[in-house]
């Protein structure tokens, strides 16, 4: 069979044929050309991906691992890719031309969605700015029309006596990745939904796969399904489906004590629940546990790994606008630094006198970008206010954002010269509680159109009233550091010890473990504030970093520990 050297779309037999259906093909053929001759104008470069409905590679096509290197090394962007879906048709004697014709079109249009929303999952998703949760929009497409044309797929692509099984393999993946975006969004009810669909497809594949003989097949399903129960394990919890979560864990820690048995199982790439369950009940015969218990492991470890959504939209990196991304990936990212994301074109142009100050690692402090941007844009704005509410001009769009360029480099200057010793992430916190950092701050927006009216007048003696201010301030009963903060960190500490010391100290007796945890995190609270009002050196986010260090401080949190866990003295 020969293609239509034309549309590269349909492939003939012969001559006669070709003529014969002609009359039928010829609009669909000038559409698909003129499409082929508009995305190769002016560039020579052209990359045909696809596979023929074995899954074999056709002649001229580029597979997805060669393009994934061409892509990784500039050889080629994204708009120079043009997909083919070429489908063979097999036509009964006595069946109707048309009628065959317009089926394999509708299956090779199914390809044709998987191929786009492949190229993502598995090509895309490996360079260095992407990863597979930025094509949501191309995994829903895929979802969407498995949904539309469900017969299609499932009797034709996903048959069990297909000896192919690559369109399963790829569309299991890419729903569980699409399970994953929406259940770490916090999308549960969607993240079900998609579930069913999900594990249809990878019933099938694993139907197409049984007795296959080809181990590499068989390893890729089991791996599949692997990440399948991870994602259902991760789902039952967050949705309170006890059986769901406790027969998805079962079925995770089966294959992961399997695989490390043959040595193919690597804890420091892949989730060990086994592992990490191991902890909390002594052994790891979960089949002595019961599933009650077994949840509320479960239940403790997603509550201690999620503090919110895992994955939230990102917002446009323009200080002035609000937008965020309705899907993973609908904003575009700088084509320079690959991490900021805007938008559209006009958001990106008004913050670029601000962005390149940063872009393609400028920031010379040590304080990572999004902290130091937003550290910029919250005194920008806390400034602009003072100034509203005194005068009766206020400060435009324009101005601030020549003031929030300026003010980054100065703080680059500050942060790496006067100032040197907030130059880290977690000293930088405690830059706003120093008068002589505040005089600067100051001293700068007494300079700046919009801001030098009132802030030339506030100057005058501002650093000798914050002095005041601090010095009536440690004199109080009061800490610096606010009482979330204190919280927090706590709750970080009670999460290490409870699922470490925790388990020794009660046994392996997991029930008992998990009652004492909101008990540890208060005493823990209670404790560090009655060290820190005694211990008047560490009240500063730096202090914080060096408290967790102090031998003494140390020495108290194990006394708490023991006064919790009702453990005797000596």
């Amino acid at each position: 069979l020969k293609f239509c050297t034309a549309c590269k779309l349909v492939k003939y037999c012969g001559v006669e044929c070709q003529k014969n259906h002609r009359p039928e093909h010829k609009k669909a053929c000038k559409k698909r050309a003129a499409e082929l001759k508009s995305q190769c104008n002016n560039n020579n470069t052209t990359i045909l991906i696809g596979n023929n409905n074995d899954g074999d590679s056709e002649e001229g096509m580029v597979d997805h691992e060669s393009l994934a290197r061409m892509l990784e090394s500039g050889d080629i962007s994204t708009d120079r890719i043009l997909f083919t879906a070429p489908q063979q048709v097999t036509i009964q004697p006595g069946q109707d031309f048309q009628s065959a014709m317009n089926e394999a079109k509708l299956i090779a249009d199914r390809r044709m969605v998987l191929q786009q929303a492949h190229l993502r999952f598995s090509c895309l998703a490996r360079m260095s700015y992407n990863s597979g949760m930025d094509f949501e929009r191309h995994y829903r497409d895929l979802y969407e029309d498995i949904l539309k044309y469900h017969d299609i797929w499932f009797d034709k692509l996903f048959n069990v006596d297909n000896e192919n099984p690559t369109h399963a393999e790829f569309t299991t993946g890419i729903l569980g990745t699409l399970c994953t975006i929406l259940r770490q969004r916090g999308d549960l009810e969607e993240c079900t939904e998609v579930m069913k669909t999900y594990m249809a497809v990878l019933k099938r594949y694993q139907q197409m796969t049984e007795g296959c003989g080809v181990q590499a097949q068989i390893k890729c399903c089991e791996g599949l399904t692997f990440k399948a129960n991870l994602i259902r394990c991760n789902l039952g919890v967050q949705i309170k489906d006890k059986e769901m979560a406790v027969r998805a864990f079962r079925d995770v820690v089966r294959y992961e004590k399997k695989e490390k048995a043959a040595g193919r199982y690597d804890v420091d790439e892949a989730p060990d629940m086994d592992g990490m369950c191991e902890m909390f009940f002594g052994h790891t015969d979960y089949d002595r546990v019961d599933d009650e218990e077994i949840y509320q492991v479960l239940s403790f470890m997603n509550e201690s790994s999620n503090d919110g959504p895992q994955l939230k939209p990102r917002e446009c990196g323009y200080w002035n606008c609000d937008n965020k991304e309705v899907m993973s990936g609908d904003f575009n990212l700088c084509s320079k630094c690959h991490t900021q994301p805007y938008c559209g074109r006009d958001c990106q142009v008004k913050d670029w006198k601000i962005h390149k100050l940063l872009c393609c690692g400028k920031n010379k402090t040590d304080i990572e970008d999004e902290t130091l941007l937003m550290i910029t844009n919250m005194m920008v704005k806390n400034h602009a206010a003072t100034v509203d509410l005194r005068s009766a001009k206020k400060v435009t769009t324009l101005q601030k954002d020549a003031a929030t360029a300026a003010l980054l480099k100065r703080f680059m200057k500050l942060f790496t010269g006067e100032f040197s010793h907030f130059n880290s992430q977690g000293a930088v916190g405690d830059a706003g509680t120093d008068p002589a950092f505040s005089q600067a701050l100051a001293d700068f927006f007494a300079e700046q159109p919009g801001f030098e009216t009132v802030w030339g007048e506030l100057r005058v003696g501002y650093r000798a009233s914050l002095e005041l201010q601090r010095e009536a301030a440690s004199r109080s009963k009061t800490l610096t550091i606010d009482d979330e903060v204190i919280r927090e960190k706590c709750v970080e500490m009670a999460r290490y010890y409870t699922t470490t010391v925790g388990s020794l100290l009660t046994d392996g007796d997991s029930n008992k473990n998990l009652a004492m945890h909101q008990s540890l995190i208060d005493a823990l609270v209670t404790q560090m504030k009655d060290f820190l009002m005694k211990h008047k050196e560490f009240d500063s986010y730096a202090g914080l970093q060096r408290l967790v260090k102090d031998p003494n401080y140390l020495a108290s949190v194990v006394k708490v520990i023991c006064d919790v866990y009702e453990v005797p003295d000596e």
